[in-house]
C-alpha cells in the first residue's frame, strides 16, 4: 500500500546512510551558536560601559572569532577529507544554488573572521590581561576603522545569509515536506512502524 509518508520517515539504516555524521553535525551547530553570539555580542558592545566592561566583552568577542576561525578550518579539512558527502537534496538549478550559498558561507565567514583579526591586530587589542596584539607602526585610524566597517558589515551579510539558509531548510522541512533538514540534525532518527 502507498505511504505518502515514505519520503518523510526512513528505516534507521537508510536514515544513517541518509545524514551527515555527527562531527559535521557538531561542526555545524557549533558554527550557528558562535556565529550568533558573534553577531550578537558585536552588536551590543556599545551598550557596555567604557573601561573594564566593554573591553572584557570585547576580549570574549575576539576569543570567540578566533574560536570560530579555528572551527572552521576543522570543517573545511573534515569536508574535505573523512566527512560524510550527501548527493544533493535538489537537482538543477536549485541543487546549484543550495551549493553556491553552502560555499560562499564558507568564503563570508572566513574574510569575515580574517577582517575582525585584521582590525584587532591593527588596533593593537588586549585579551583580557593575557595579552596585547603587537600594533604595527603602519596602523592608521583610517584603515583601522574602513577594515572595522569592512568586518561589520560582512558580519551583517553572514547573518542574512545564514538567515535565508535556514529558511530554506525550514521551507523543506515544513512546505516540502523531504529530509534536508533531518541530515543536518542531531540524535538518532525515530521511525515510523510499518503500516
Amino acid at each position: 500500500m502507498y505511504n505518502p509518508d515514505e519520503s518523510i520517515e526512513f528505516p534507521a539504516k537508510a536514515a544513517a546512510e541518509h545524514r551527515y555524521d555527527d562531527f559535521s553535525i557538531l561542526l555545524h551547530w557549533v558554527t550557528v551558536v558562535l556565529v550568533a553570539s558573534l553577531w550578537t555580542l558585536g552588536q551590543s558592545l556599545s551598550f557596555f560601559p567604557k573601561g573594564g566592561p566593554r573591553e572584557a566583552a570585547l576580549s570574549v568577542h575576539i576569543l570567540l572569532g578566533i574560536t570560530l576561525g579555528a572551527i572552521l578550518l576543522v570543517r573545511i579539512a573534515w569536508r574535505a577529507g573523512a566527512g560524510r558527502r550527501l548527493p544533493p537534496a535538489d537537482s538543477g538549478w536549485q541543487g546549484e544554488l543550495a551549493r553556491s550559498v553552502h560555499y560562499g558561507l564558507y568564503v563570508l565567514l572566513g574574510v569575515t573572521v580574517a577582517l575582525g583579526l585584521s582590525r584587532v591586530w591593527l588596533y593593537g587589542n588586549h585579551v583580557f590581561d593575557w595579552f596585547a596584539f603587537p600594533r604595527p607602526a603602519f596602523s592608521t585610524r583610517s584603515v583601522i576603522r574602513t577594515i572595522g566597517g569592512l568586518h561589520a558589515d560582512l558580519a551583517d551579510l553572514v547573518v542574512i545569509v545564514a538567515g535565508l539558509h535556514a529558511a530554506a531548510a525550514l521551507a523543506h522541512h515544513y512546505v516540502l515536506r523531504d529530509s534536508v533538514l533531518r541530515r543536518m540534525l542531531p540524535g538518532k532518527r525515530k521511525t515510523r512502524p510499518e503500516q
